[in-house]
């Protein structure tokens, strides 16, 4: 896709997008290369021990390269037009190995005064699960078009457009470029001294062919005589039998109330028996020693 040598304010709009730039995957040695060309050797971006004591799984992408990715895609897009001003924020910690997506979107353009005209841009970052990883905002200044950038590089003063100016002009160009459309039931103007071909003459319809005779039906061979069917004489129904009434019950008799039965003594519990007391045991009798003779 070739694009312009310049980008220029009448080109323009506000909603106009980008287009995205896909960054490969962010490796240690573009770590060490960054930190060498800006002087920051931090020990979380280029020391893995020093990193992981400090609770991380491994060294942090500075958050100023995932800044430069946002510049690189802006400078692309506005091919020589003066940054006035340009911001970001960190949203979340870039790791080796991610791949960054920067987009972008014009959210506002002005007319300023002395023939001065900015664009104000949005740019953000994601990474490959579609996180935001980095946010901000650039304000460029732009010619207004390729008359204004020779006026200016050539010492003149700039070109002076303001936005009713734009406005019309914008009006004459959609006029001038939308084709008018043909009125309904019109036929297009023929230039003169041209004759307008006469209309080719209508074939006529072609006769139809008459239809082909409808063929008649082949008599069908006659259905087989059907066997006699027996009719038996209707079988005369039994008169009702009347049926008798139940002979009245006698009334049920009441049954007489019980009377309750005497309540038994309950028997005495036998008296405890004493303990018989304990004979005295008599000392054994002592022998007497043998009396030698």
């Amino acid at each position: 896709m070739l694009l312009a040598r310049q980008l220029y304010f009448e080109a323009v709009k506000v909603g106009d997008e980008l287009p995205p730039l896909v960054k490969p995957p962010v490796d240690r040695s573009q770590i060490a290369r960054f930190a060498g060309a800006t002087g920051d050797f931090g020990p979380l971006h280029v020391d893995e021990p020093f990193a992981r004591n400090a609770g991380f799984p491994s060294v942090l992408v500075p958050g100023m390269l995932a800044m430069g990715f946002l510049g690189e895609l802006v400078t692309d897009w506005l091919r020589g037009a003066r940054v006035r001003r340009f911001g970001s924020r960190f949203v979340k910690i870039v790791w080796p190995g991610d791949v960054v997506t920067v987009r972008g979107r014009v959210a506002d353009r002005r007319f300023e005064a002395g023939g001065r005209y900015a664009v104000d841009i949005e740019v953000w970052g994601e990474n490959q699960r579609g996180e935001l990883v980095v946010r901000g905002a650039v304000t460029a200044q732009l010619y207004y078009s390729s008359e204004d950038e020779t006026r200016q590089r050539n010492g003149q003063p700039p070109l002076v457009v303001t936005p009713a100016e734009e406005e019309e002009r914008l009006a004459k160009l959609s006029r001038s470029t939308a084709p008018a459309r043909p009125a309904v039931g019109t036929r297009p103007a023929v230039a003169p001294g041209k004759a307008q071909p006469a209309p080719a003459p209508k074939a006529a319809p072609a006769a139809k062919a008459p239809p082909p005779p409808a063929k008649a039906p082949a008599p069908r061979p006659p259905a087989p005589p059907k066997p006699p069917v027996s009719v038996k004489p209707p079988v005369p129904k039994k008169a009702p039998v009347a049926k008798k009434a139940p002979a009245p019950r006698p009334p049920a008799r009441k049954p007489s109330p019980k009377k309750p039965a005497p309540k038994k003594p309950a028997p005495k519990a036998a008296p405890a028996r004493k303990p018989a007391p304990k004979k005295a045991s008599r000392p054994a009798p002592k022998r007497k020693a043998d009396k030698r003779r």
